[in-house]
């Protein structure tokens, strides 16, 4: 199979920033709403962009504004510590590039943060479109982002491929009529089984550079 098109989960996928949310949403909720939430809590309210899932689950609303601004500036001053570099990805998406594939990111996550974590990363310019969780009214595994990126592309379905840590990626692929794959290779994954069926599970990123190559050969 030669993918023209090629669509990216951000969190688990392209960046190792799960630790980083999830380590800037305990602060928040331990500062401003009292209480201590776990690992396993905090990817529980998962969905929605991070100023939904504060709005969404505080306790105590009169701090939610106070909340948000606190969890931005600990994302983004926290970046380099928690979330670090990966060449590979880096790699990956210049492959993508050189290779004229058009690639697309489909997040939950907020713009905001989506562009703290591209200038982080050095990914500007890799990406020829980007949907968040603040363009969409419902979040993933609803395949409206997805959908809206492969209309903006002009994509043909069989040669399109939605990539995901998540089992919710995976059903948000299928759900817009493409390929799919689950990857498990940086460090945190939100998932660890796929019930939804992926058409592929990588566990490094040579795994699909492989495949690239040898499509390429083919061709």
């Amino acid at each position: 199979m030669e993918f023209k098109t090629v669509l990216f989960d951000f969190d688990g996928t392209l960046a190792n920033t799960l630790p980083l949310t999830i380590y800037g949403m305990q602060e928040v909720f331990r500062k401003y709403d009292g209480r201590t939430v776990g690992d396993d809590g905090i990817v529980a309210m998962f969905g929605p962009p991070e100023e939904g899932m504060i709005r969404n689950n505080f306790q105590h609303q009169e701090n939610v504004h106070d909340a948000i601004d606190l969890y931005y500036r600990i994302y983004e001053k926290e970046h380099a510590r928690l979330a670090g570099e990966n060449p590979n990805i880096v790699r990956l998406l210049h492959e993508l590039h050189r290779q004229d594939i058009q690639t697309g990111v489909i997040t939950g996550k907020s713009r905001r943060t989506f562009q703290i974590s591209e200038k982080a990363l050095g990914f500007k310019g890799l990406f020829q479109s980007v949907v968040t969780g603040d363009d969409v009214d419902i979040p993933k595994p609803d395949p409206t982002g997805v959908r809206k990126t492969l209309e903006k592309f002009d994509a043909n379905p069989e040669s399109s491929i939605y990539i995901g840590d998540s089992n919710t990626d995976i059903m948000a692929g299928k759900s817009a009529g493409i390929h799919t794959a689950a990857v498990q290779w940086l460090p945190v994954s939100q998932s660890h089984e796929f019930p939804a069926g992926p058409d592929f599970i990588w566990k490094k990123v040579d795994d699909f550079l492989n495949l690239l190559d040898k499509n390429r050969s083919k061709a």
